[in-house]
Formats: C-alpha cells, structure tokens, sequence
C-alpha cells in the first residue's frame, strides 16, 4: 500500500513538473496545481488552443471525451483588478501575494456563481462546469479550430441587436445582475445570437445604489449600435431593460 501511494504521489510530480515547462513562465505553482486537479478528476483532459490574452486572466480552449470547454485562468501575480471597489461591495487588499491569491480565488468563485445565476435565469451565457481555485472552466462557444467573434468583430444587425438588449433585460430582471462593465467586448456571437462574458463583476439589480453601472452598461451599449444606424435612445433603453416599456413593439 505505502509503494503504491507513493508511486501515485511520484507520478503527480512528474506531471506537475511537465506542465511547468509548458505554463511555468505565465503560472505559479498554485495555478498549476489547481490545473492539474481538473485533469486528474476527468474534468478536462488536454489543452487545444489560446483564445484570449488580458492583464487579469488568460482563456484557453481545452477538451475532454470529445467535448470542448473554455477555461479562464485567472492570474495570482500579474493581475491588476481596478476600480474592483465598485464590485466587490467591500476593500479587498490584494498588494500581498497571500493576499492577492486569496481574492483571486474569489473572484473565480464570484465568477462561477454570477454565471450559474444567470444561465438558470435563462440569459444566453457560457454554462459554468466546474471552479478549482483560479481556474474556471465553462462551456465553449465556438467551432473546434477556433472561438466565436465579439460582437465587436461582426456585421451588426437588428436581430443581433434586439437579442443583445434582451439579454441585458433577462439579466437584470430575472437573474436580478447588472452586468456592469459591458461593451461589445463581452459579447461573443454563437450561431447568430450574442452570448454575455467575462460575470466576475456583475453586481444586483436590487441594490439602488448599483443604477448608475446600469446606466453606463446601456450608456455604452447603445453608443456601440448607434454606430451602425440605429437610433437608440438611452431613457428609452432604459425603460425596456428595467421592464418599463417594450421598445421592440
């Protein structure tokens, strides 16, 4: 019994080392480990390609018995975080690498929940599948050579926009979130419908104080279509998201 526990300990090293020359200059050992957990519980089996590359965190497309998941991995030491206040509902300090580790954690955790929140509530968002640590993993929206544009980077249409807006509405009406840093950055476009990203910061509806980031997240939003003709009015949008009036009828 002991040769066979430290066989399985002395295999979990290798492994752990192996993935260290691959991920070894971007992740530190907790990352890693982390990682590592959600190999040896099946949830994810190889890495198949980069999708996205920010100062918080990195996505990564990656597979299991045939199925494809995204994971973000958030970052434990580059990471910046500002104007988090506004989020977080509470001073986190995150100078110290204890410190920062922690929060880091959290805000994964936040991530997973908020997501889980809104994928029950209906809003068309990646399903969350699983959080260890700094690592979440989630569905992939995407073909298998590569991920679904931003909004940003399509032909803009009304069908777009309309589902967009609706999808701001369910969020803040039945997931009771404001999203709170949307653009056309957060949405990615899959099979023709925009699905909403990047849930660490949304925040709830039903606390008055948070009406400002829902103004600045229909603010942006609208500015963005009203680039390609459309004439959208923020009071108006306004009404629509917060179940006061239909602007679609």
């Amino acid at each position: 019994m002991y040769s066979s526990s430290n066989d399985t300990k002395e295999k979990a090293e290798k492994k752990i080392k192996e993935t260290e020359k691959v991920f070894g200059y971007v992740f530190d050992r907790f990352t890693l480990l982390n990682i590592y957990k959600l190999f040896t519980d099946k949830t994810l089996e190889r890495f198949e390609f980069p999708i996205a590359s920010g100062k918080e965190s990195l996505v990564f497309a990656a597979s299991s018995e045939g199925h494809y998941y995204a994971v973000k991995i958030y970052k434990t030491v580059a990471s910046t975080f500002k104007n988090i206040e506004r989020y977080a509902g509470e001073r986190w300090n995150i100078k110290t690498t204890g410190n920062r580790r922690k929060f880091v954690v959290r805000w994964a955790f936040r991530e997973f929940r908020n997501l889980s929140v809104a994928h029950s509530a209906g809003v068309p968002v990646p399903k969350p599948i699983s959080v260890s640590g700094n690592v979440l993993v989630m569905q992939y929206l995407g073909s298998r050579k590569s991920p679904s544009p931003l909004m940003k980077d399509v032909e803009v249409n009304s069908s777009i926009l309309e589902l967009a807006l609706k999808s701001v509405r369910q969020l803040y009406l039945n997931a009771n979130l404001v999203h709170g840093d949307l653009s056309e950055y957060n949405f990615l476009i899959y099979r023709k419908r925009p699905y909403m990203i990047d849930m660490a910061q949304a925040v709830s509806s039903r606390d008055p104080a948070n009406a400002v980031l829902l103004r600045r997240d229909v603010r942006v939003i609208i500015n963005f279509f009203n680039r390609f003709g459309f004439n959208l009015q923020e009071e108006n949008v306004l009404k629509y998201v917060t179940g006061e009036k239909d602007v679609f009828n």
